[in-house]
């Protein structure tokens, strides 16, 4: 039952982020999912977060079926998607409408300051990485893990482009922002 856990834990947060994307739509009229829009270097971004979460989902089925790492593994890894799945459902919610997957131009309503967002100015992609590690550890695969790196590399460049965005449409507000709150944990 400790290989599926990954798996299930992974559909959850999709399931939570395809309703997340849903209610964001009825109560704002605007579409969260701006990567469709996407343009120059976050579609190039965008194109990689896809494919590297598309072959960390193909992970999780290949450990559910029993090509996972040792017990030992398959615990640790577990745990660590375990620690970053309710992280990821939490923030979503917390970041109420502003939520967005990828930026638009001229679309910020605001940025949330508060909750997790305290502690991280990108709770969300710290969860997603924490689940891509988290699969890395249970899968204990080169291909596993090359896919869980190119996640990260992918999260990183989304919040520079994010950060970016933000500083122009908040300016100084954000800037203090960040000067504040780590881009992603206070330790």
């Amino acid at each position: 039952m400790l290989s599926y856990l990954p798996l299930l834990l992974f559909v959850a947060v999709i399931i939570a982020t395809l309703v997340r994307g849903r209610a964001v739509r009825l109560q704002s009229g605007t579409s969260a999912w701006a990567f469709l829009h996407a343009r120059g270097s976050q579609r190039a971004t965008g194109a990689a977060f896809a494919l590297s979460g598309a072959a960390l989902i193909a992970a999780t089925v290949a450990i559910a079926l029993g090509h996972g790492g040792s017990p030992a593994l398959l615990t640790a890894g577990g745990a660590i998607v375990l620690l970053g799945a309710p992280i990821v459902i939490v923030a979503q919610v917390q970041m109420g409408n502003a939520w967005r997957v990828g930026v638009r131009d001229g679309d910020a309503p605001l940025f949330v300051t508060s909750g997790l967002f305290g502690v991280s100015r990108n709770p969300i992609f710290v969860g997603m990485i924490l689940m891509a590690t988290g699969a890395a550890v249970a899968g204990a695969a080169i291909w596993i893990s090359a896919a869980a790196i190119a996640f990260a590399a992918a999260c990183y460049l989304q919040v520079r482009i994010e950060e970016a965005h933000l500083s122009r449409q908040f300016g100084a507000a954000y800037d203090d922002f960040r000067r504040r709150v780590p881009r992603w944990l206070r330790v």
